[in-house]
This record gives C-alpha cells, sequence and structure tokens, in this order.
C-alpha cells in the first residue's frame, strides 16, 4: 500500500470526525433510527445513514484490498493484514473507534479469517497486536456507549484526555453503532425520557471533543479511498474460496 499506517489512520480520522460532527443527535433516537428500514424511510436520518455508510466504506477497502489482487501469494496478504493491524492501533492512538471496529470487524469476517495460510504468515507480533486491539476495542466501545451509570461517560473522558499525550489530547471520534444500538434499546424499553436527553447531550460532548483534531484531508489519499472498486460481501467470500479453497 502506497500510504503509511499512521497517514491512513490520519485520512480516516478526518473523514470520520467530519461525518460524526455533522449528525442530528435527534436522527440517532431508538424511535427514529429503528424505522429506517421501513418502506418509504429511505431518507431517514441521513446524518446517521452516512457515518454508516463510511463505516462500511472502510471495513470492505480493508478486505478488498486483503483479496482483490488474486497475483498475491499468501505472504503478500499476510503484509496486507499486517499493514491494517498496524492501521488500526493508530486509529486507536488517534481515539478513532470508528476506524479502529471498521477494520477490526473486516479482519474478523469470514471472507478473511478463514485465509488459514494467510494468518500462518502473520507475525507473531501482529497477531498478538490484533488479540489486543479486538479485546480493548471492546471495553472502550461499551464505555464510550454511556451505559446506565452516569460516572462511565465522564470517566471516559477523562482517560482519554489524561491517555494518550499527542496533540490532539481531546479528539474522540466514537463508534457510533454502538450509540444507536443503546438508543435503540432505551426506546424498546421505554425508559425514562430524560436518559435519552442524557445520551443526547453526550453526544454533543463528544462532538465537541471532534473538533480537536488538527488534521488536514490529502487530495491523494481521498481519491484512492473512494476510487477503489470494493468487492461486494458474496464477492469476497467467493474470491476467498477460490484462493485458500475448502478443505
Amino acid at each position: 500500500m502506497a500510504f503509511s499506517p499512521r497517514a491512513v489512520a490520519e485520512q480516516l480520522t478526518v473523514m470520520d470526525a467530519e461525518l460524526f460532527k455533522n449528525v442530528v443527535p435527534s436522527q440517532c433516537l431508538g424511535s427514529t433510527w429503528s424505522k429506517r428500514n421501513k418502506p418509504g424511510n429511505e431518507h431517514l436520518a441521513p446524518t446517521v445513514r452516512a457515518t454508516v455508510v463510511q463505516f462500511n466504506s472502510v471495513a470492505n477497502c480493508v478486505v478488498t484490498s486483503c483479496l482483490g489482487d488474486p497475483s498475491m501469494t499468501a505472504r503478500d496478504r499476510a503484509r496486507v493484514v499486517e499493514h491494517w493491524i498496524q492501521v488500526a492501533r493508530e486509529c486507536q492512538a488517534l481515539r478513532n473507534f470508528s476506524s479502529l471496529q471498521a477494520i477490526l470487524s473486516a479482519l474478523q469476517s469470514v471472507s478473511i479469517h478463514r485465509l488459514k495460510k494467510t494468518w500462518g504468515k502473520v507475525s507473531r507480533k501482529s497477531c498478538r497486536k490484533f488479540k489486543k486491539l479486538c479485546n480493548e476495542d471492546n471495553a472502550v466501545g461499551w464505555e464510550l456507549l454511556i451505559k446506565k451509570r452516569p460516572s462511565k461517560f465522564a470517566t471516559l473522558l477523562t482517560n482519554l484526555q489524561r491517555g494518550q499525550k499527542r496533540l490532539q489530547k481531546k479528539a474522540v471520534v466514537p463508534f457510533l453503532g454502538a450509540i444507536l444500538t443503546e438508543l435503540v434499546m432505551l426506546d424498546a424499553a421505554m425508559e425514562d425520557y430524560l436518559e435519552e436527553h442524557k445520551v443526547m447531550m453526550e453526544i454533543v460532548q463528544l462532538q465537541e471533543a471532534a473538533e480537536d483534531y488538527n488534521l488536514e484531508p490529502e487530495e491523494r489519499f481521498g481519491a484512492w479511498f473512494s476510487n477503489m472498486e470494493r468487492l461486494s460481501e458474496n464477492e469476497s467470500y467467493m474470491l476467498s474460496c477460490l484462493l485458500e479453497p475448502r478443505s
């Protein structure tokens, strides 16, 4: 890949932060988002849908870069996997939990996970990093998600601000998918309106934190990312089985 892991993470963060800052909090409410797939609601919650499209685009980019070139050997694919593991680590350092989760989801997808020969060529060090990221991301993601204990959110922000001593001390992009799940659950359980209102306010706080990134978009990366012809889920699986046939 022509871009370093840090450069990829920074550029994904530029995209993710911009989309998250534009999210209309009320469009995240369970009473709204849970109706998105009903007929006639195709244009419901456009700012939220935009973040979902980006998440899927990042995940598809990872899968396609691993599988899209049939001339690659298992070792070649392993190097690509290692590259994305490093990108995920950089996303974590930048507190971009959206692309972090997208990358981890892609590497754990059936099409990539089943490539035993490829994973066999991935270094032990990278495998350890990957496992650590998966475990840590689950914890951070749920803490970001403002469970029913009010102190969780405040504790997370404090830890993030005191944590990585980089220029972007407060900047963060959460994994919005988990927040949406939380709000749908609150709506289904008919929780107190004040609980939903609190989550709305916390989304606004996170959006303010996303303003603290000091990163600039890079045209060359944007062109590469948007012009990549991504594989569908079915195409990815078929190609995966072609590259490493089922035993």
